[in-house]
């Protein structure tokens, strides 16, 4: 009977012990600060922009000529100082293209005219008495004749890249005017008039 007694009380002193709640403790110290941890991956490059190119564009419009003696030689940019003649001279890339049936022909390269006629054109670039210019001038023509004939041409256009690097990619195809264009972020609103030319 004894026993049964103290375990009664045992349980109801443990039931107490168990159902009474003290107070929260104060909170501990803030402990010191960890390593930094290491660094992330590389993210991926972004794309590249598009727009605001630095290349510039000129068209001569309309023009005849053999390219001989200078008929089709342009002068680009003018009044260069010493530091920029250097710089056209070796510092940008040159495209041609040539209009004509409503197609634009890379330079160098065959072009094709009315009459089933074709002719053969490349050109050089230089800069002469503080004129940046291109010449273009003939290699050949469709009817074998000794002394060019005379070409017209919708429109020649010049375009300049003064970087080099960029020319180099193989992402773009530089023969395609068009493709060109698209990929410099230029547009018909970038178009510069360009002057004939008389070497001096």
């Amino acid at each position: 009977m004894l026993k049964k007694l103290l375990f009664g009380i045992c349980v109801c002193f443990v039931a107490l012990l168990v159902s009474c709640k003290g107070d929260d403790g104060a909170v501990g110290p803030v402990g010191a600060k960890g390593d930094t941890g290491a660094t992330g991956a590389t993210g991926p490059a972004g794309e590249d922009a598009t727009g605001g190119s630095s290349a510039i564009i000129l068209t001569t419009g309309a023009v005849t000529g053999a390219g001989t003696n200078g008929d089709l030689s342009f002068g680009l940019v003018d009044s260069l100082t010493t530091d920029e003649a250097s710089f056209y001279d070796s510092g940008v890339a040159v495209l041609v293209y040539a209009k004509s049936l409503g197609v634009w022909w890379p330079l160098p390269g065959s072009v094709q005219f009315t009459g089933n006629k074709a002719s053969g054109f490349t050109f050089v670039h230089g800069v002469d008495s503080g004129v940046f210019f291109v010449d273009i001038f003939t290699t050949g023509n469709s009817e074998g004749l000794a002394t060019a004939p005379v070409r017209s041409f919708d429109d020649i256009r010049v375009v300049l890249l003064p970087d080099l690097g960029a020319r180099r990619s193989s992402e773009i195809n530089w023969n395609n005017y068009e493709e060109t264009i698209k990929a410099l972020g230029l547009t018909a609103a970038d178009v510069k008039k360009a002057a004939v030319f008389k070497k001096k």
